[in-house]
């Protein structure tokens, strides 16, 4: 696994590639000096808000959090099951649909 950091916006953000693919960007929020991630793909948001929402120390501390995110997010989705629930209760209701 290769992480590699190109600075932006001097200095104030950094993008991150892992093994040369765009994953995100990191950026520093100036008041309370803590970096934030922001990912460019999907996530599971139930499991993975502690990762994005947390605020880091450094920009190498929310570019390595954001490498696992990427490892957690498409290492574990071939094996995990779908178990999201979907509300159709108001697609049956829809005038023209059913006799």
């Amino acid at each position: 696994m290769r992480l590699t950091f190109k600075e932006i916006r001097d200095g104030l953000a950094n993008k991150i590639f892992l093994n040369g693919k765009f994953i995100g960007i990191v950026e520093v929020h100036s008041f309370a000096r803590s970096w934030r991630m922001k990912p460019v793909f999907h996530y599971n948001y139930r499991r993975s808000a502690e990762f994005v929402y947390k605020k880091y120390d450094s920009f190498y501390e929310a570019g390595k959090a954001l490498a696992k995110l990427h490892e957690i997010t498409f290492n574990n989705a071939d094996n995990e099951d779908i178990t999201d629930e979907f509300d159709l209760r108001g697609v049956f209701n829809t005038p023209g649909y059913g006799p």
